[in-house]
Parts: structure tokens; sequence; C-alpha cells
């Protein structure tokens, strides 16, 4: 369904800039936003821009630039919109919720039993081979010692860069939300700000899902792969030491 704003935003916004003497470039320039979104959002062509999301984020932008209220003219438009869509943050969080939890590493499960297995061994004297001989007093180790590790937080340590056979640096363009795993471990959700980068390493894979894919640039192991996706839309992708494994 095509998006319906009142038909006073545009002439607002171009009067604004008229009554400031500048153009459509000038205006483009100081507030990093294309000549042709600024036609668009003037001639109220916000079909062409795109998502909801992203025609309130550059009503915001413009509206603050030009001194206006940019709450009430994204407000304004947003008053006639038949259904609000989700945000991108919105999108990625119930697909994160949806999104199968990623299974235990063998060497974590390994690790565990092993463990369990020296604890048992310990308790019925089998390290010592005395059976006779009364058994030493140890302090016993908290239950809750295995559970507050890392890994069955769901948070992974980071792999130490010589064995890494996955690196990916993710820059952020603009301030965005961004989760990491590697090797089935979550290691990273949270916001990046713009100009912030950040690296990530795996032994087999590292699984991207940011907010808005155009507002990411990658590099795979030293290879530049450019923005992770288009702009104004959830991104998610698994990458491998040879590059793409699976996602958009």
């Amino acid at each position: 369904m095509a998006s319906v704003a009142p038909p006073s935003i545009g002439p607002k916004l171009r009067k604004a800039r008229i009554d400031r003497s500048l153009s459509i470039e000038e205006t483009a320039w100081r507030t990093r936003i294309r000549p042709d979104l600024l036609r668009a959002l003037e001639d109220e062509r916000f079909d062409s821009i795109g998502q909801q999301s992203l025609v309130r984020r550059n009503l915001s932008s413009y509206a603050r630039f030009l001194g206006m209220d940019p709450t009430e003219v994204v407000e304004e438009f947003t008053a006639l919109q038949p259904e609000p869509e989700p945000s991108s943050i919105e999108e990625l969080d119930r697909k994160s919720r949806e999104a199968p939890k990623p299974k235990r590493p063998k060497w974590l499960i390994a690790a565990i039993a092993s463990g369990v297995a020296l604890a048992v061994a310990a308790g019925v004297g089998a390290l010592g081979g005395q059976t006779e001989r009364p058994a030493a007093k140890t302090t016993p180790v908290p239950s809750r010692a295995v559970s507050s590790s890392p890994a069955s937080r769901g948070v992974g340590a980071p792999v130490p860069p010589a064995r890494a056979r996955v690196t990916l640096v993710v820059v952020a363009l603009a301030p965005t939300r961004v989760s990491i795993q590697a090797d089935g471990a979550q290691i990273f959700d949270g916001t990046m700000v713009e100009g912030q980068s950040r690296t990530f390493r795996a032994r087999s894979a590292v699984d991207l899902v940011a907010a808005d894919g155009g507002t990411v640039r990658l590099t795979l192991n030293g290879v530049p792969l450019g923005t992770a996706g288009p702009k104004g839309s959830v991104f998610r992708a698994r990458y491998g030491p040879h590059g793409k494994i699976s996602g958009a």
C-alpha cells in the first residue's frame, strides 16, 4: 500500500530551505542526504525513498537541519499511515527471537563430560588408587562454577588471531545494531556508533546480523566486500574461510 502523507510536509520543507537561501546541492552537502532524496521529500514522493522507517529518518534529519521540530514533522507523516511497519531494530529483535538457538560446540560438551568424569573419579578415590586411606579434605567446587563460564552463558571467548581461519572486520557507516556469532557462540550483540570498527574471528564461521545492511561495511580475510546489503533492511549472512556461505 502506498504511503500517504499530509500535503503540507513537502511545501514546509521547501519553504524553510528557500527562506535560508539554500540550493538542493548545498543542502545535500551540508546534511549528507542525497539530492534525489531531498527532492523526493519536498515533492512528497515518499514511496521512491523506501521503507517508512527510512522516510522518517530522513524527514527527521532534514527538519532538524532546517530548524523545524523533527518530532512534529515525523508525527505529521506517521499520523496518516494506515499500518505502521516495524523498524529495522524491531524486525531484528523478532527474527532473533524466532531463530533457533545455536547448538553447543562439541568441544564444550567434551569438556563438561571430562569435568564430570574427573569429579566422580575423585569422589570414589579412583585418582589416588588407595581406598584404604581416608581421603584428604577438599573444598567442593560450587556447581555454579560451570554455569558462569562464558560459553555456557552463550558468550564465546575471542579466538586468537593465530588460530582464526575467518576474520571479519565490520565498520559502522552510521549508528546501527549488530549481532555476531563465532563458531555458533554469541560474541557480540550491541550498537556500533558511526565510524566504529570491530574485528571478529572464528575457526570455521562468523554469523552476522545487522539491523540495517546499508550502514555496515565489511572486510573478510583482508578482502573488502563493500556494504553488507541494501540500506533500510535487515541483513543476515554467514561467512567462512572462503567467502559467504549463506545469507542475503
